[in-house]
């Protein structure tokens, strides 16, 4: 009887050790399917994405977060660094927390990068004042006409007028003077992008209405043709410039450079006397 109840403990004991052997065994597999492996860094959005979505401003959102899967997860030729989604568009739907192959990325680079400058054109922005700026009028996708004021300039004759100049009692023509001038010179410029400086609430003693007080300058990012911002920065450097803003849908005038003669003495029209 003894030797049989010597037998039943060491069974049991046997018995408790297996089991916990298996139990620990199997919480050994479940960990080593959580950390077990090399871990890689990818990025995911926190929202889902349409397609052809700017991505530039989910970025500016900060809507991509970096996540962590291990190595054999991993998705081929997944997105791993925000720099690859900058100035692209997704050419199809990606769900939030999903991997971004970069092939959902790929040929959807966005037209003229961040700003979106129309091609063949180039970006410049200016610090203007509030009343050379349209106050705070402006805003991404507006036109407007440049104008340019120079002063002391030396205005040459064209050819066919050169003959209308006054002369001397010689008889020689006179040297053209010096005189301040306003020039169109660009007719229309997209404006891309403005930045409007803090502004204070101003209310009117007696007068429940308030008002935007404006600040500083208002720095205004134009879409120029090369030749058009040359003209633009040499402007800018040697003179003064003028913004007018244009209806929506209409287009810019060229006009002859003006003069205070041609306001005090005006051209006749044909026929007059």
């Amino acid at each position: 009887m003894r030797s049989r109840s010597l037998v039943v403990v060491l069974a049991l004991i046997l018995a408790t050790v297996a089991t916990v052997g298996v139990f620990l065994y199997a919480r050994g597999v479940k960990e080593d399917a959580k950390t077990g492996g090399e871990l890689a860094d990818v990025i995911v959005s926190k929202v889902d994405i349409p397609a052809n979505t700017d991505l530039n401003t989910l970025i500016s959102q900060d809507e991509f977060v970096i996540t962590q899967v291990r190595k054999e997860n991993l998705v081929e030729d997944a997105i791993t660094s925000i720099s690859q989604l900058r100035n692209r568009r997704n050419n199809v739907f990606i769900l939030a927390g999903e991997q971004i192959p970069v092939s959902r990325v790929q040929g959807g680079k966005v037209v003229g990068g961040v700003l979106s400058i129309p091609e063949g054109h180039q970006a410049i922005t200016v610090a203007l004042g509030v009343p050379r700026a349209v106050g705070a009028a402006l805003s991404g996708g507006d036109n407007v006409t440049v104008y340019a004021t120079f002063t002391d300039v030396t205005i040459e004759p064209k050819k066919k007028q050169q003959q209308q100049q006054p002369t001397t009692a010689a008889g020689q023509q006179q040297a053209p003077q010096p005189v301040a001038v306003t020039t169109v010179l660009v007719p229309q410029v997209e404006v891309l992008r403005v930045y409007i400086p803090q502004q204070s609430t101003v209310t009117n003693r007696g007068d429940s209405t308030s008002q935007q007080d404006l600040s500083g300058d208002i720095n205004v990012t134009l879409a120029f043709l090369p030749e058009e911002a040359q003209k633009f920065v040499f402007a800018l450097e040697q003179g003064s410039v003028y913004l007018s803003l244009l209806p929506p849908d209409a287009q810019g005038t060229e006009l002859e450079p003006l003069t205070v003669n041609a306001i005090v003495n005006p051209p006749k029209a044909k026929g007059q006397q």
